[in-house]
């Protein structure tokens, strides 16, 4: 068993956090007690670090993307043992509620969220244990199973907007690591052409390298004018927008086609208004959708994609800093050097 307390980054406040001393979790039967090798930023991190988090109530701990080594587990678990490589999901749906009931398990009344990923050392929940833990195969490393949460978050989104084989997708905001995972999970679903849309253009070389058919950099280009011409004039069948902007919701709407479907996936900040022309909405018949999250079947589906290698997960991790640099890493990727940034414990 590992010592009595472990490092780990303590959320404060809005732009405030600190590295400190805190005790190791506690498991009980059902739970795991992992030892944390790699933990990923992502966007939800950057944006509570900036802003807060209506679901985090400070102090609390920190980031929710690792994959680790399991070194406790608690007496009435049967398909973990200590020693195993694991990566886990960062929360469980209750399996019992009116949203579970109907397969929205991402809208359940009671999901269990797990926190801590920033430390040394995180306790696993037994509802996780039950249904979003998997064992690495050899070939996976740390790294690469990290990034099954926000990938499973994309797997659904793709899964409302059903991108057929033939269409064109356009990107808003592609160069980031969700919009290099739609990228190449739209590319994976036969979509032709795909458009990266992004103003940084390291970011938007990776979308390049990744497979985008073109890639298309705001501050220089506009995307409605070489979308439309490259779809004989109709637009795109599919948006995704991961920009997480207003007027980059906005965009999406003058890009896609008549019938096309809209796919707002980056959020806005609590209580933002977006207006829109109702009569090109109803009229130009565009269907739009909102979405929240993953489900434990969307985790599980891309936990394959990563370790079959459909998803280069490699690609979308171009830093690493030991924890107590964490600060360093998320000013990275507000800053638009980085994409997503190995915390390695």
């Amino acid at each position: 068993m590992p010592a009595a307390s472990m490092r780990a980054v303590v959320y404060l406040e809005p732009g405030v956090i600190a590295l400190r001393q805190v005790p190791i979790p506690n498991i009980e039967s059902g739970d795991l007690l992992v030892r944390v090798r790699t933990a990923l930023t992502c966007g939800t991190d950057v944006k509570t670090y900036k802003r807060g988090h209506p679901k985090y109530d400070p102090p609390t701990m920190f980031g929710h993307e690792f994959a680790g080594d399991i070194v406790a587990v608690g007496e009435a678990v049967t398909e973990f043992e200590p020693g195993m490589r694991v990566v886990a999901g960062n929360t469980a749906p209750c399996n019992a509620c009116y949203y579970c009931k109907r397969g929205q398990h991402n809208l359940c009344d009671d999901l269990l969220v797990n926190l801590g990923a920033f430390a040394e050392y995180i306790r696993v929940p037994a509802r996780l244990v039950q249904q979003n833990t998997f064992i690495l195969p050899d070939h996976l490393s740390y790294r690469q199973a990290a990034i099954i949460e926000p990938l499973a978050c994309v797997l659904h989104g793709q899964d409302l907007v059903q991108i057929q084989t033939g269409e064109s997708v356009a990107i808003i905001g592609a160069g980031g690591p969700i919009g290099l995972m739609h990228t190449q999970l739209a590319l994976h679903q036969g979509a032709a052409p795909v458009f990266a849309i992004d103003m940084n253009d390291m970011r938007l070389g990776i979308a390049r390298q990744l497979g985008a058919s073109r890639t298309i950099n705001l501050k220089h280009e506009d995307p409605a004018t070489i979308v439309r011409e490259m779809t004989a004039g109709r637009g795109a069948d599919v948006v995704i927008e991961c920009a997480g902007a207003k007027a980059a919701w906005l965009s999406a709407l003058q890009l896609v086609r008549k019938g096309g479907r809209v796919l707002w996936f980056g959020g806005l900040p609590g209580g933002t208004q977006v207006e829109i022309d109702a009569t090109h909405v109803h009229y130009d018949e565009i269907s739009i959708f909102g979405v929240y999250h993953l489900t434990p079947q969307t985790l599980e589906r891309a936990f394959h994609l990563v370790g079959e290698g459909v998803i280069d997960a490699k690609a979308l991790i171009t830093h690493e800093v030991p924890l107590e640099r964490l600060e360093d890493g998320l000013r990275m990727m507000m800053a638009g050097e980085s994409l997503k940034v190995a915390v390695v414990p």
